[in-house]
């Protein structure tokens, strides 16, 4: 069964509910279920086609998402807050000959960035389609493909995550269950659609049969506005959390209805939990983990258990099992460092047009997440840092995660991020990005770590920031650690 089909179910059963609200307008399932229909009119010539959608976030690109889905073509987002060539890059590896966008985005891209496509389609906001070329060409696809979801690339390279129906709709079942999601609810869309922590809050919701508000993050004024429309679920990235936290007063009062506020895309601090109880004591703060080629859920942590546990992504989520393999792909006992891995119904199809890095993932039907973690007495994991992150000093291979963890619990800082820097003779050393806190001394955490850690891993320098090294996505990545280190180096 697809996702659209729900919609289909609940326009029969419950017509009149509302399914999506932006702004001051909204549709209700009977009509949204019309709306996708007349989309549908336009891509009924197309046979398991490639289409990507460039789309801002909104109703429109909710229903030609849809639109894609039951017209059994293949939809390929594109997240519209990457550069220009890198949406190149994906469409090239993609080979993507069709393409639907708005308006908005063809006047945004220009004539010239469409040129490379055979198809395309501008549909307007009366759900109307206009081709402005059509060429249909026959391709083929893996048969179960429905969905690619292209990863934030902050290792680099994009990767197409080939999902299916069946991923789509495991996932926001498991999804509904752990939220308790009902026809009730109306969650908060205010992250991107594009990729798999928003669609999976469209998925999930749509399939409960309840209502999405959707918004953006860009006007601080317009969210809180948005959270007390009646919101019962709020989900956000840390860095949301952490924004609108600056509001308290704003914080306190709009968050007050709120039943649930749902995290993923990263780790929440204590201090974001500390604070969130403070403004709104009854809220239930949920912190989820996954990955795009988990479709989007992996792991939560239960609500009951967040104060004495939020340093790890607590439990799989129904449907799907979890465990922590050596080198040798064998299961560890608790206590020992491994990759965590992951299987269920879940679990992507592959990446799009790459075998070899699919092989590389996915091993005897476990996908290998690539992240380095432990798992606890209790049965909850704590992730240690990505296996790419590991940084080799001489013959040493360093956790950098596990030093900032032991200088922040150490010392009166905020936050620590380690950066791998050139050496002349080790090849590689360590500098350290300290966001400081109240009596934060460079020389006193100099003397921390020449005492604390061995010669190899005492820093060259300690730099003080202000801000957290944060990707586009809103995510810190060694990636984006080092990316912010040149950035400071070269404004000294």
């Amino acid at each position: 069964m697809r996702i659209d089909a729900y919609i289909t179910e609940y326009a029969r059963k419950t017509p009149q509910n509302i399914a999506l609200e932006e702004g001051k307008n909204s549709v209700s399932y009977s009509c949204l279920d019309n709306d996708i229909n007349t989309i549908v009119l336009t891509l009924d010539d197309f046979k398991h086609c490639r289409f990507a959608i460039l789309a801002e976030s909104g109703m429109l690109y909710v229903k030609v998402l849809m639109a894609v889905y039951r017209s059994k073509n293949i939809a390929v987002p594109l997240p519209i807050e990457f550069p220009k060539f890198s949406l190149e890059k994906i469409l090239y590896t993609g080979h993507i000959n069709n393409i639907i966008t708005t308006d908005t985005q063809y006047s945004r891209f220009g004539e010239d960035f469409f040129e490379r496509f055979g198809t395309v389609i501008i549909i307007s906001g009366n759900n109307s389609g206009e081709f402005l070329r059509k060429k249909i060409e026959t391709e083929t696809n893996n048969p179960e493909l429905r969905l690619v979801l292209y990863t934030s690339g902050t290792t680099g390279t994009p990767k197409g995550v080939m999902l299916s129906d069946k991923n789509l709709v495991a996932n926001a079942e498991s999804i509904i269950k752990v939220l308790g999601i009902s026809s009730r609810d109306k969650g908060a869309l205010v992250i991107s659609p594009h990729h798999a922590f928003g669609n999976s809050i469209i998925n999930s919701h749509l399939m409960a049969g309840s209502s999405v508000r959707i918004g953006n993050m860009n006007f601080i004024d317009s969210v809180f506005n948005l959270i007390g429309s009646d919101v019962s679920i709020f989900y956000g990235v840390p860095s949301t959390y952490r924004i609108l936290l600056r509001y308290m007063e704003r914080f306190r009062k709009d968050f007050s209805n709120v039943r649930t506020a749902a995290s993923a895309g990263g780790g929440m601090d204590r201090s974001i939990v500390k604070e969130m109880r403070e403004l709104a004591p009854d809220i239930e703060i949920l912190p989820m983990y996954g990955q795009t080629e988990a479709t989007a859920r992996l792991a939560y942590l239960p609500a009951e258990d967040v104060d004495g546990f939020v340093d790890t992504i607590g439990k799989a989520i129904p449907g799907v099992i979890l465990d922590v393999f050596d080198s040798e792909y064998r299961p560890v006992k608790p206590g020992i460092t491994g990759e965590l891995v992951a299987t269920g119904d879940n679990i992507m199809l592959g990446y799009l047009d790459d075998e070899i890095a699919t092989e590389k993932r996915i091993i005897n039907g476990w996908l290998h997440t690539g992240d380095l973690a432990q798992k606890l007495p209790n049965g909850y994991i704590r992730l240690l840092g990505r296996k790419d992150d590991l940084i080799k000093i001489g013959d040493h291979r360093v956790n950098p995660r596990e030093i900032e963890r032991n200088i922040e619990e150490n010392n009166e800082v905020s936050r620590v991020f380690v950066v791998p820097v050139h050496h002349e003779l080790m090849g590689t050393a360590i500098s350290l990005m300290v966001i400081p806190a109240e009596g934060t001394e460079i020389e006193k955490l100099f003397t921390f770590c020449r005492k604390s850690l061995p010669g190899y891993l005492c820093p060259r320098e300690i730099l003080f920031i202000d801000h957290l090294p944060l990707s586009e996505n809103g995510k810190i990545s060694n990636r984006s650690i080092i990316e912010e280190y040149k950035h400071v180096k070269a404004s000294m």
